[in-house]
């Protein structure tokens, strides 16, 4: 019996196991590591689908999970910033390692549009995206540089060197005459000025989106018109810990160009001034002696550059935050020119509850300028004085003190333009606050309200001195301070509700609302008598010489709506409407409605080209829509009068202005059709064709002095057309496991055209600037004589008549239209990367066709007689007619220059705007130091090569005129990355 008994426990015992099988008693274990940086991930979700059976990873990343059930099963992996993963298990699994990769590949699939973010492919508009890797490293104050050339139909020119300066946008070409045109620039939900690019630190931006048909724009409404540029700083991405981020740059700028550099050297001004006849009384035997390239003495060819930013980020399922802080110090080319930025940012969000989260962007920017005098062609001007400064003038003594006229030592005409510079230092500070907080509150399922409360100020500040001593001033000293502050508050107020129903239809509604105020005041005040250099101020002036006051302020306040549908992920439609209302027009005529409507087919989810291999994408897109444009003076609506009259020293007042309360808005009615193409997984192609046309342009028009004593007045007038082509290509050549190889280039095409003018007028000649607005012309077209050369028998210049006659006579008359224009029709950039192991190399490059500019530079310097007291161009002395018989474009001596068209030149160019090489250490490596996570070293260069055959020192020209511009730069810089 005992026996019996034993048998039974012992054949019990070994059936246990089988018994805890049948009831589904096996395990899996493993470990669950960053792809990033095979860190062991804490708190990682491992549940088995379709149960609440689930844990998560310990301290060192490991698990341990029983499983349910005897059949296989299929764990999911999740944890918030990360891709989420799932597994399929069974009793034979045992162990299951897991690498969880960055939500970063996700987030680059996030386009952010307006008040919102879209999943990229399901937009209907046309938006393009510049992610951060393209800014965060680029060896410049603002992010406007680094975008030129990377997405068609947006130009990015850099209108100045000077580092302080912002470049200069614009998105489809010219919508407006005289309103403006250049985009809405949007950062975090508050809209911002380009003049405050540089205030933001390029490493802080995560993504710059630019927005250009009406669906995608049309919601913005009031000053959407010229498209939107939307810029989305950095959020928190770290997942188990958080992430150090440390970059520094150290480098050097110099001209980006001096090939064109054509005034004369010594002996061919001395030779010059022979065969003139300016010789009489000067030594030669002791002029010839200094011979002095004004270029180089006036641009550095060693400016220094440094820059540092440390950013810390984290991400968890409660709080997410970015916090950085930042020190950029440039110093400029030319004389006088520097630029030093003190920055930190704050974003942070909390979840406060299940139904509410809380946040805040900050931004907080302190800045000190020096700027160089740019523009006008002036002696004193460093940039302009540098072509008119003769060679055998020596702004430097021997022992490198400056030459000066205070002890005769400068032998110059006029000033020694660095002496000038030196002794009149003009000093700016701007301390910047821009900061939103706002709040997610969900009371509803599907249903989120946000509220957001924006506010973006700056204070402004210059101080501007000229010393005593200096001997121009006669003893008497000058003190200028002028200070600034402006205020702009935003608040936003939207509802977005989710529906979806039966799994084939969903909608999105997004209703809102919105208001801004803006207001600004300063004032500016000299003094002058000061007699002491170190007390040149304005409390030391014994009277004051200037003192003026200025202060504005606009807002407007609107209403929007923004439906979306998807069926199946095959067919999406979007309409927007908004109404604003703007404070610079008059109350009858203040509101303005806009619309849009898009559709987008997904073409490659219809059944037919499910099974195309090849064909990984295709999408038809067209969308229609209006938006609107009030970019014209605060006030001019309104009948003013003003205060500032003198009547024999008593304080009077005048009328200043008629206004007009009939004024409204301009509008524009965009149209776009978009084909997005993806081949064989490597390739994607999009292409978009729009026409846009603007009615009601605001236009100041002139008219009478008679009529109000006023030369012009702002009306609604007119029409204008835009149409052109964009596409951008890019794609994997190469795609292996340790090499990459990437091409991606674009172009756009814009046509201009004037459709109407005002009271029937057909044509008005802008006489200033050599242009002329002319119905069926582009608005940006020159209207001047045309240059014949040169009568090889006797040297005079020749030009041609309307009718096309050869005339000697320079006459107004005589002008035509050109068929040129100073905005380019065709633009666009190119870029290759090259990915091996831990090595890349970049480069991109960007350029404009058919783009003139007026050389007013070379006008000065070929002016044949004019100016010739002044150092001259090369090409007057070996070019310049001599004898009969000689063929050239330049006529005989004493022959002057005119504004003609022989001074406008194609400034079309391909340059390589960046060029970088880089190194990522190994993982292998960096764990051995337990600390660091990942570094990088690059070297890159900036606007290293330009090729273009305008003859000025940049090709790169936002206006119509060329004259005494501070030149572009070219960068050497070394940069190092570290993250732990």
């Amino acid at each position: 019996m005992r026996k019996s008994i034993l048998l039974f426990v012992l054949f019990a015992l070994l059936n246990i196991p089988l018994m805890l099988f049948a009831q589904g008693g096996y395990k899996v274990t493993g470990h669950v590591v960053s792809a990033e940086d095979n860190e062991p991930m804490i708190g990682v979700s491992i549940l088995q689908k379709g149960t609440t059976n689930g844990v998560i990873t310990d301290i060192n990343g490991n698990y341990t999970l029983e499983i349910k059930g005897t059949a296989s099963t299929t764990l999911s992996f999740s944890y918030i910033g990360m891709q989420s993963q799932q597994h399929e298990v069974n009793a034979r699994t045992g162990t299951l390692n897991v690498r969880l990769v960055s939500d970063a590949a996700l987030i680059d699939e996030v386009v952010v549009v307006a008040y919102g973010t879209r999943k990229k492919g399901t937009i209907a508009g046309a938006v393009a995206t510049v992610k951060a890797e393209k800014m965060e490293n680029v060896p410049a104050a603002g992010f406007d540089q680094s975008l030129q050339g990377q997405t068609p139909g947006l130009s990015v020119i850099s209108n100045s060197g000077e580092p302080s300066k912002a470049a200069v946008f614009q998105i489809r070409g010219t919508n407006s005459i005289n309103s403006g045109t250049a985009p809405l620039f949007i950062l975090d939900g508050v809209p911002i000025s380009s003049a405050d690019f540089n205030t933001i630190s390029p490493g802080d931006i995560e993504s710059i989106s630019v927005l250009k048909d009406a669906s995608s724009t049309s919601i913005y409404g009031a000053r959407a018109a010229n498209g939107v540029v939307v810029i989305t700083s950095k959020r928190g991405l770290a997942m188990d810990k958080a992430k150090v981020t440390l970059r520094g740059q150290w480098g050097f700028s110099q001209l980006a160009s001096d090939d064109n550099w054509m005034m004369m050297n010594t002996p061919e001004r001395i030779q010059f001034e022979k065969e003139i006849g300016l010789d009489a009384g000067k030594d030669y035997n002791l002029l010839s002696r200094t011979d002095v390239n004004w270029l180089d003495k006036v641009f550095n060819d060693r400016a220094p550059l440094q820059s540092y930013e440390l950013s810390v980020n984290r991400a968890t399922d409660r709080l997410n935050y970015y916090v950085s802080g930042g020190f950029y110090d440039q110093d400029g080319i030319a004389q006088s020119s520097t630029f030093r930025r003190y920055n930190m940012r704050t974003n942070a969000e909390v979840k406060a509850s299940n139904w509410l989260k809380i946040g805040t962007n900050t931004m907080m920017a302190y800045e000190e300028v020096s700027q160089a005098e740019e523009g006008d062609m002036a002696l004193f001007s460093p940039i302009s004085g540098s072509r008119f400064m003769l060679p055998y003038w020596n702004p430097y003594n021997a022992d490198g003190s400056l030459a000066s006229e205070n002890n005769g030592t400068w032998k110059g005409i006029g000033q020694n333009p660095i002496e000038w510079m030196a002794n009149n230092p003009v000093k700016h500070e701007k301390y910047k606050l821009l900061s939103t907080v706002f709040a997610d509150v969900t009371p509803l399922k599907n249903l989120t309200i946000h509220a957001q409360f924006g506010v973006d100020y700056a204070h402004s500040t210059s101080f501007m001195q000229s010393y005593p001593s200096y001997l121009i001033n006669n003893k008497s000293g000058r003190a200028g301070r002028s200070t600034s502050d402006m205020l702009n508050l935003t608040e936003t107020l939207t509802a977005n509700y989710r529906w979806a129903l039966n799994d084939d239809h969903s909608f999105n509604f997004l209703l809102g609302q919105e208001g801004v105020d803006y207001r600004s005041a300063g004032f500016q005040v000299v003094t002058r008598g000061q007699t002491i250099d170190r007390l040149t101020n304005i409390a030391s002036g014994t009277r004051a010489s200037s003192w003026q006051d200025a202060s504005t302020a606009y807002s407007y306040l609107s209403l929007f709506f923004r439906g979306e549908y998807n069926y199946k992920d095959l067919y999406y439609a979007e309409v927007a409407a908004r109404t604003d209302a703007s404070s610079r027009f008059g109350k009858d005529h203040r509101w303005g409605a806009f619309w849009s409507l898009g559709f987008m087919w997904n073409i490659k989810n219809e059944v037919f080209l499910k099974d195309v291999e090849w064909l990984t994408n295709a999408q038809i897109k067209l969308s229609t829509g209006t938006s609107g444009n009030s970019t014209i003076p605060d006030y001019d609506h309104l009948a003013l009068v003003s205060g500032n009259a003198n009547y024999y020293d008593q304080a009077g007042i005048y009328p200043m202005q008629s206004g007009n309360e009939d004024l409204g808005w301009e509008q524009t009615w965009a149209n776009n059709v978009g084909l997005s193409l993806g081949l064989f997984n490597r390739a994607n192609v999009n292409i978009d064709f729009y026409h846009k046309k603007t009615t009601n342009i605001l236009m100041s028009v002139p008219q009478s002095y008679a009529v109000t004593g006023e030369g012009n007045r702002w009306e609604n007038i007119g029409a204008m057309m835009n149409r052109g082509i964009e596409v951008a290509i890019d794609g994997d050549i190469i795609r292996m496991n340790d090499f990459t190889w990437n091409l991606s280039a674009n172009f756009s095409y814009n046509k201009n055209k004037l459709l109407e003018l005002y009271n029937g007028v057909e044509e008005y000649v802008n006489s200033t600037t050599g242009l002329k607005y002319m119905v069926g012309h582009s608005v940006t077209e020159y209207f001047l004589n045309r240059y014949a050369g040169v009568n090889p028998a006797n040297g005079d210049a020749l030009w041609y008549t309307a009718d096309g006659e050869l005339t000697t006579e320079f006459r107004e008359d005589d002008k035509v239209m050109t068929g040129k224009t100073y905005e380019s029709p065709w633009a666009g950039g190119f870029g290759t990367t090259f990915i091996w192991k831990g090595i890349s190399l970049s480069a991109q490059f960007s350029w404009m066709a058919k783009r003139y500019v007026m050389n007013n530079d070379r006008f000065f310097e070929e002016s044949n007689g004019i100016y010739s007291t002044y150092n001259q161009s090369k090409r007057l002395l070996y070019n310049r007619w001599k004898k009969p018989g000689d063929i050239t474009d330049i006529p005989r001596y004493d022959v002057p220059a005119q504004l003609d068209d022989r001074f406008l030149e194609n400034t079309s160019f391909l340059r390589l705007k960046n060029l970088t090489v880089a190194y990522s250490l190994p993982q292998s490596l960096l764990k051995k130091s337990n600390f660091f996570a990942a570094a990088r070293v690059y070297l890159q260069g900036q606007n290293l090569l330009t090729w273009t055959g305008f003859t000025g020192l940049d090709p790169e020209v936002a206006t119509n005129v060329y004259r005494a511009q501070y030149p572009a730069s070219r960068q050497f810089t070394l940069g190092v990355e570290v993250s732990f």
